[in-house]
């Protein structure tokens, strides 16, 4: 059975005895560069909801569920978790809305307020770090997500051949950012937080844990 179909039944099956008989629209909203997908509903009382459909043979939804639990904690506006079933690989969330960091930018006077409770938020998550909670940011972890760099960045976008001398002085590079990047204090890191993944909701601002987090 495909998944949508899946998705759907288990939506009505949810809002049946509040609902019963009526039909719940359940219609695309985003999708990450993971194997998760975002669906909106629509209640027929007009209010709204998200369902995060996440293959539970491709993606793990605990550690999404901890993080979201632990940003929370912090006082970040995270979306909540009003039910869900890991075996299926879905979860039902509270609606942030469809406004983004990057779309309310375009409005250049909003950017101090936008970027002041971003960073309000992202400071938030670190006062609340704790040690074992989270797998550490270690060196192989650093050391693959800087290899990133030159492999898209250099060579696919910018066309760049990467010769004996550049390679060489790329590591060294990354040697340095490695050293001293694993010499400071170890905190939460929100591993997308940028303006694609940040939403506007009303006043406030609104960190999306669309990744697990890591110390």
């Amino acid at each position: 059975m495909p998944r949508t179909t899946l998705l759907r039944h288990w939506v009505h099956k949810l809002f049946a005895e509040q609902f019963p008989g009526q039909d719940i629209p359940v219609e695309p909203a985003s999708a990450d560069a993971s194997f998760r997908r975002y669906f909106r509903l629509t209640l027929p009382d007009a209010s709204t909801r998200i369902v995060m459909d996440a293959p539970p043979e491709k993606e793990d939804c605990r550690p999404f569920l901890q993080v979201a639990a632990l940003f929370r904690r912090a006082g970040t506006h995270v979306p909540e978790v009003l039910a869900e079933d890991l075996d299926q690989g879905f979860l039902l969330l509270s609606d942030l809305g469809s406004t983004t960091y990057l779309q309310a930018l375009a409005d250049r006077k909003a950017a101090p307020r936008l970027y002041r409770d971003a960073n309000s938020a992202l400071i938030g998550i670190q006062l609340a770090s704790q040690p074992g909670q989270l797998p550490e940011y270690d060196h192989v972890l650093l050391a693959r997500e800087l290899a990133l760099f030159p492999e898209w960045y250099l060579t696919r976008h910018l066309g760049l051949t990467i010769d004996a001398v550049l390679d060489r002085d790329l590591q060294a590079i990354f040697a340095a950012v490695l050293a001293n990047n694993l010499r400071q204090a170890r905190v939460f890191v929100h591993r997308d937080y940028h303006s694609r993944n940040l939403m506007v909701v009303g006043e406030e601002s609104a960190a999306f844990p669309a990744n697990p987090g890591i110390l």
